[in-house]
């Protein structure tokens, strides 16, 4: 309606309550031991919204989106060799980015001293830069076939084709500028029991909650078309 994004990231090792789960806390990554319901109803938990949708991918997925669309252009601001694939080398500055060298790039985190929680940054950068290429480019969006063709097999969504396909004409017959913001939540190191392993102490990030409040906040104001 507002034509409003905003990206909303969540460290992996975030030490929250798992929804429907009584006494230790967990990791939020351990959630997707117990399925995607799980994952999406403890982050409902944790920012106090409803998800109405979800898309679950995988590293394939983050490939194929990429190449499918020609690569796109990401500033980073260090140069390094990935820690999990040495044959890609990432450049400061505006790089144009293949698919395999993207997904290199958003998995980095041992080049920088903030570790994951640059790395989501990286992350929202790679998302930034698939919309805005695909929002972009009727040309590009009008292919949503064979991109959805491409990409079977290789992600999980509960949104049905109707709903998909309508968002994606309207996109094409008006063409609007999205606007995409991005936020994340913030912590400190800590080493903690959790629900899912429970009888040694693992590395965990404790929530800052002024973060989590914060970001609850604008994603309601999004929400509330504000």
């Amino acid at each position: 309606t507002t034509h409003q994004i905003l990206l909303t990231s969540i460290p992996r090792d975030y030490y929250i309550q798992l929804h429907g789960t009584t006494g230790l806390h967990d990791k939020l990554t351990h959630a997707g031991i117990y399925g995607i319901d799980k994952s999406v109803e403890t982050v409902e938990d944790l920012f106090d919204t409803d998800i109405n949708y979800y898309v679950k991918v995988n590293f394939s997925t983050l490939i194929k989106v990429v190449d499918v669309i020609g690569g796109i252009d990401v500033y980073s601001d260090a140069s390094f060799s990935p820690w999990t694939d040495r044959s890609v080398y990432i450049k400061k500055g505006t790089m144009h980015m293949n698919g395999k060298t993207a997904l290199a790039f958003a998995r980095e985190r041992h080049a920088y001293q903030e570790g994951d929680r640059h790395r989501v940054k990286n992350q929202q950068d790679v998302l930034t830069a698939i919309m805005n290429k695909m929002l972009s480019s009727k040309t590009l969006i009008s292919k949503y076939d064979s991109l959805l063709n491409t990409l079977e097999g290789s992600f999980q969504t509960n949104m049905n084709t109707g709903d998909l396909t309508s968002l994606i004409k309207k996109q094409i017959n008006t063409m609007p500028k999205w606007d995409i913001q991005s936020q994340s939540v913030n912590g400190k190191d800590s080493s903690n029991y959790t629900y899912s392993y429970p009888s040694q102490k693992l590395y965990v990030m404790e929530p800052d909650m002024s973060t989590v409040n914060t970001a609850s906040s604008k994603i309601k104001e999004v929400l509330d078309a504000k």
